[in-house]
């Protein structure tokens, strides 16, 4: 085997945390040795030796430690496909892994719970909201902290050293940099509803005095205050999210850097963080839990050992070996692997909707009776699986899974029905399809919404009587399709067309709100005001949780019931594949990034798998 070969391999074992961390700890206990174990794998068709390095049981002390009954760390091993470290910037990056990373090292001042879809409390441990609904006033934890590794180690664990409390001024800059144009903050603008923050976008470079005028301010350490232009609920959500976490300003003010957070890592500067995981080396190779935390973990991993891999299929094959715990395949073809491999794939639905979107104005589609029929008519799961190979969640209300105010995805809706939708073809005014006038359907032109279209007019043939020659399909560049579908565009608009739809922020609003409203969204199929309007704009100002789900509800139930008036039809969300060793449980995140403190390993079952080779 070649010396590249050895280094790949060797860059994607636990050998890395074992050096540095128990190495230095066994220097406090020379007298017990450590127990070196050498194995050699068959991975991808090379014989690869891999060294184990295994800590022996220490004397008992009464010296408290982080493992309880175990001398053992628990290790999340993982992999990111990857030529460089993530940019873990969070004012700067759209880098997926690099939101991962920051989701563990950088606390929020909320934190988004994917298995409940709430928004939690996290460095603020309160709040309250104006009888205004536009003033938020967070009161915040004073016993989170910029940490670092430490010189020391006890039991095992790097101690994390505390540098200073995070405090109310660091989100302060942290925001105000967001809202700075020369920060190129991916999607600032979802930043705008707080007050000033739009207008100071607006300026090439902003001064001192114009981020001043930025409505968020420090009214001391420990409490912050937020106004907003308006009212609206849905901001608690985006307090979870990785643009608003806090960064220390001394250190992005420091002339060598120069604000930019990467060059802290490649500079040797300490790297600052304050989430419930710290990172041992400037290669995030190595993240452990930040010994200073004080918020508790809901699930046991202690360590995440992060392996940086150059393909897919690497990963897929150390998977096998079982020394990665969980892998993304969503790139990679699983035709051929083992039906035990395939038995540990789970599915995880995405925030991107693809749906149909009716044209209020066609002739037609202005009848909610055949925009029900021939929404009914389509088989979302064949056609998930013909077009996707079952890789995507077929879905028929509006609002996703994931996000605040999310009912079950088969909660509401007809979805897939064909004797619905008949009936409801026979009380329209046509009576049958056969005498309806020619229907455009307007898709972009790539093969796979050709594919698609073609799909669903056979739907509509076989389930509504419709002819295929009655349904026209259009395919035109996307761009085409955005202009031709915009409510002025007269007569170039379809009767029907393909789009999609993806979270900017996991919460309803994003939906009901940015894509549905009447007059708050582009309003794409020329929709009359109605109820449903109205209940939307009251669940944008309604704080209460509970509340607000209950008025979604209504609102869903208005749109895609019995008796909807059936907008859009739903089709299906894109998912992403994982595969997931039986010994990890967690709830994926489907927005944001995942959270390595709620994962949960099987010691004993990982060690004994493993064991079996």
């Amino acid at each position: 085997m070649n010396q590249r070969a050895i280094y790949t391999f060797l860059s994607v074992t636990a050998l890395t945390i074992i050096s540095t961390i128990f190495l230095a700890a066994c220097q406090d206990s020379p007298e017990v040795p450590p127990i070196i174990v050498t194995e050699v794998f068959n991975v991808a068709g090379e014989e690869l030796i891999v060294t184990r390095i295994l800590e022996p049981t220490p004397t008992p002390t009464p010296v408290p430690t982080l493992v309880a009954e175990r001398d053992v760390p628990v290790v999340l091993d993982l992999s990111l496909v990857r030529d460089d470290v993530p940019d873990i910037d969070p004012q700067k990056t759209n880098d997926e892994d690099g939101i991962d990373l920051i989701e563990n090292l950088f606390v929020g001042l909320t934190r988004y719970n994917h298995a409940t879809n709430q928004v939690e409390p996290a460095l603020a441990r309160e709040w309250e909201v104006g009888r205004n609904g536009r003033t938020w006033t967070f009161h915040l934890r004073d016993d989170i902290f910029w940490v670092q590794p430490s010189q020391r180690v006890q039991d095992g664990f790097v101690i994390s050293e505390a540098v200073r409390p995070v405090v109310a001024s660091d989100v302060v800059f942290a925001i105000q940099r967001a809202c700075a144009r020369e920060t190129d903050t991916p999607d600032a603008f979802i930043l705008f509803l707080i007050e000033g923050c739009e207008q100071v976008h607006q300026l090439g470079s902003a001064t001192p005095a114009d981020l001043a005028n930025i409505g968020v301010q420090a009214l001391n350490d420990t409490t912050l205050q937020i106004d907003l232009n308006r009212p609206a609920a849905h901001f608690l959500t985006i307090t979870s999210m990785w643009f608003m976490r806090p960064l220390p300003r001394e250190l992005l003010e420091d002339e060598e850097i120069g604000d930019d957070w990467q060059e802290v890592m490649q500079n040797g500067m300490p790297l600052l963080t304050s989430g419930p995981f710290m990172a041992l080396d400037s290669g995030l190779t190595t993240l452990q839990r930040n010994t200073l935390w004080p918020i508790p973990f809901q699930g046991n991993v202690q360590i995440v050992q992060i392996n940086y891999l150059e393909r897919d299929d690497i990963a897929l094959s150390l998977w096998e070996e079982k020394l990665l715990d969980v892998i993304d395949a969503t790139a990679l073809d699983l035709s051929d692997v083992s039906i035990s491999t395939l038995d540990q794939v789970l599915l995880v639905g995405g925030q991107t909707m693809f749906y149909l979107d009716f044209n209020f104005q066609s002739g037609v589609f202005r009848e909610p009776t055949l925009r029900r029929a021939f929404s009914a008519a389509i088989d979302r799961e064949g056609l998930v699986e013909e077009v996707y190979g079952g890789s995507a969640v077929p879905v028929r209300h509006l609002i996703p899974p994931g996000v605040v105010g999310a009912l079950p995805v088969d909660e509401i809706g007809k979805g897939y029905n064909p004797d619905f939708a008949r009936l409801q073809m026979a009380e329209s005014g046509f009576n049958s399809c056969r005498l309806m006038p020619e229907i455009r359907f307007m898709v972009s032109s790539s093969d796979l919404s050709l594919l698609q279209a073609e799909l669903i007019r056979q739907m509509w043939v076989e389930e509504l009587s419709c002819t295929e020659t009655q349904i026209k399909i259009e395919q035109v560049p996307f761009g085409t399709l955005l202009a031709n579908t915009r409510p002025d565009a007269g007569a170039a608009r379809a009767d029907v067309w393909e789009l999609a739809w993806a979270s900017y922020y996991p919460d309803a609003h994003n939906w009901a709100g940015d894509l549905i409203h009447c007059e708050e969204s582009e309003n794409r199929e020329n929709r009359p005001c109605s109820e449903v309007d109205t209940l939307i704009r009251q669940a944008s100002q309604t704080v209460d949780p509970a509340e607000r789900q209950a008025i979604y509800r209504q609102v869903e139930t208005l749109l895609f019931g019995d008796e909807g008036i059936a907008p859009i039809a739903p089709l299906y969300l894109r998912a992403d594949t994982l595969l997931v060793q039986n010994w990890v449980t967690f709830q994926p995140a489907v927005f944001g990034g995942e959270q390595y403190d709620s994962y949960t390993i099987e010691v004993d079952r990982k060690e004994l798998e493993r064991s079996r080779g």
